[in-house]
């Protein structure tokens, strides 16, 4: 009887994490669809950052990755389609998590992972992460940007 409770336990708090987590889900896969798609395409360097973004980043590592590469390619997508709009969806959904500087410093790292995997953080992607610190309420200095 104590295991099922147990088992019971486990998955609410899986749940609450899901819950609780799932705004950072959205700001991290728009953010880094921004900066992948700041030079106009997204690389197969940037495709494998972004997988392994996914699994090692605990606030991500609760999620089906699946469902998370259905949101960060739906940005791409909203991005080829109309980018300035897009991009100020993607810097309203970052900048809900403004004042969580624990985030926002995973959310930076990642994206400068993403920008960084093809070896060329082009001025392009730099600009992005830039406009993602300012969303975030983050100085780009502390990142080396």
């Amino acid at each position: 009887m104590a295991g099922i409770f147990h088992q019971a336990r486990e998955a609410l708090a899986q749940e609450l994490a899901r819950f609780r987590n799932r705004q950072f889900l959205e700001a991290a896969m728009a953010a880094t669809a921004l900066v992948a798609m700041a030079d106009g395409e997204v690389s197969l360097p940037e495709q494998v950052t972004l997988d392994q973004v996914l699994e090692t980043v605990q606030e991500l590592r609760i999620y089906d990755p699946h469902a998370a590469v259905d949101i960060y390619r739906d940005h791409v997508d909203a991005l080829a389609a109309d980018s300035y709009a897009a991009r100020e969806k993607i810097l309203e959904t970052v900048a809900r998590l403004a004042g969580d500087e624990a985030a926002g410093n995973v959310l930076i790292h990642a994206c400068v992972a993403i920008a960084k995997s093809d070896d060329d953080f082009s001025p392009p992607a730099q600009i992005a992460v830039r406009e993602l610190c300012r969303a975030l309420g983050l100085d780009p200095a502390t990142f080396d940007i």
